[in-house]
């Protein structure tokens, strides 16, 4: 297995969280949604995109499917005003399972 992708991905989505603490600090609303918005794309679609970054990467499905879910835990925290509710963290983890699973069945004929 390659590390390549990991490595892309988690500097990309390290930058970015850095990024939209900068952009909250300073005000700068429009930026800090759109990179919020980029890293909830990056959580529910990790393992499609750890794919894009190298097809030659065996079980981009279960790695990408196990990153997800921390940082979809942490989305949902942040989705509540810092505050830990069940019920958002059941709908983040909710929806990076049915992504990821349906990135499984889509790569499963390949």
């Amino acid at each position: 297995m390659t590390m390549k992708a990991i490595l892309v991905f988690s500097s990309t989505y390290s930058l970015l969280f850095v990024l939209h603490i900068v952009f909250a600090v300073n005000d700068l609303n429009l930026l800090f949604r759109f990179v919020a918005l980029l890293l909830v794309a990056m959580t529910f679609f990790c393992a499609p995109l750890l794919w894009l970054i190298d097809s030659s990467m065996n079980q981009s499905e279960r790695i990408g499917y196990i990153v997800s879910i921390p940082l979809s835990i942490g989305i949902a925290y942040a989705y509540t005003n810092m505050n830990f509710q069940i019920d958002a963290t059941l709908l983040a983890l909710l929806a990076t399972s049915l992504t990821h699973g349906g990135w499984w069945l889509l790569m499963k004929g390949k």
